[in-house]
């Protein structure tokens, strides 16, 4: 199950590693991206959305794995380490699924302006 784990792991990496150059950043804040988008091109904004879909599927990969993994805990070990470790890491993984969906629809209307 480990080594299914970490094949996944490592193709959600490359997922998110591949495409053109693009990386989704989600230490930017939409403030930010709203600034740099004006001197973008629609093509260069398209790209930046793409990779920030690319990012938050990857990220949802990883969440529903760690959810899957919290869902074969027992019942009685659900308050232990091992499960709050999980719940911490999906908190995580929430909280920058949320920072890139913002980021992303922050460069989504910028490209509907230029457009």
């Amino acid at each position: 199950m480990k080594k299914l784990f970490l094949f996944a792991m490592m193709c959600g990496a490359m997922f998110v590693l591949a495409g053109c150059g693009q990386q989704a950043d989600e230490n930017k804040t939409p403030d930010q991206i709203k600034t740099e988008v004006q001197s973008m091109s629609a093509a260069d904004i398209q790209a930046k959305v793409d990779a920030y879909k690319k990012a938050i599927e990857a990220k949802s990969a990883e969440l529903k794995a760690e959810g899957e993994k919290l869902a074969k805990i027992p019942l009685t070990e659900q308050m232990g380490d091992k499960a709050k470790g999980i719940q911490a890491n999906m908190g995580t993984l929430k909280d920058s699924i949320s920072k890139l969906t913002a980021n992303m629809n922050a460069y989504a209307e910028g490209l509907k302006a230029k457009k």
